[in-house]
């Protein structure tokens, strides 16, 4: 079994945590500070980071790397087209920066942080960019379901960093309608809840119940 060393809220973990739930993938979930596994963890990466993904005697410490050896396992996280694959890294590339900078700007600056001291500015930036990242991913996106040709690599980078932003407070704007829709559907996903950390799905138990379309 594989052996996934990780904190629930780190969006590299969330990723690969939600293509394996995805794709089917029993796996052992380790939070890395655990002191049961703080140990090991260590003495498996040398940066001394997360992602750890051990499988037998293989160890990766890179989620891209993760993600392709996965798809290389099962298949199925990218499309067939050379063209249309390098077009899904590119979106799990974007997922990272500029959006994940800019979430990452919010979340640092409220997580664990009473709203009191929190940096407005720092927020208000992150946002900023937040919002600046969205019309490119509706351009990408148009009127399909998924970012690719079905569920991909791209879909699930996308919609964890998502998410994690949302539980922070920011979410998709009314505006941009079809990555709304897109997220809401990613949400309903039935591995997504199995996967997500805490923060959110509190954050989705806190939400209103959608009706039906």
């Amino acid at each position: 079994m594989i052996r996934f060393y990780n904190k629930p809220e780190c969006p590299f973990c969330y990723r690969v945590r939600l293509v394996m739930s995805y794709l089917g993938v029993t796996y052992q979930n380790l939070p890395h500070d655990d002191p049961d596994n703080e140990r090991e963890w260590r003495s498996l990466t040398h940066a001394k980071t997360v992602p750890v993904l051990v499988d037998g005697d293989l160890v990766l410490t890179d989620s891209p790397v993760m993600l392709e050896y996965l798809q290389d396992l099962h298949g199925g996280l990218l499309p067939e087209d050379p063209r249309d694959r390098a077009r899904v890294r590119s979106l799990v590339q974007f997922a990272d920066n500029p959006l994940g900078r800019a979430s990452r700007e919010i979340v640092f600056a409220k997580r664990g942080v009473p709203e009191v001291d929190q940096d407005q500015e720092r927020i208000a930036a992150g946002t900023r960019g937040f919002l600046d990242a969205l019309p490119e991913l509706t351009e990408r996106l148009g009127d399909n379901e998924f970012f690719s040709d079905h569920y991909s690599v791209a879909d699930a980078a996308l919609s964890g960093r998502f998410a994690l932003t949302a539980a922070y407070g920011v979410e998709i704007p009314g505006q941009f309608d079809k990555l709304k829709r897109w997220f809401e559907s990613r949400l309903e996903d039935e591995f997504f809840v199995s996967a997500s950390p805490p923060i959110v799905t509190d954050w989705l138990a806190g939400r209103p119940v959608r009706e039906a379309s």
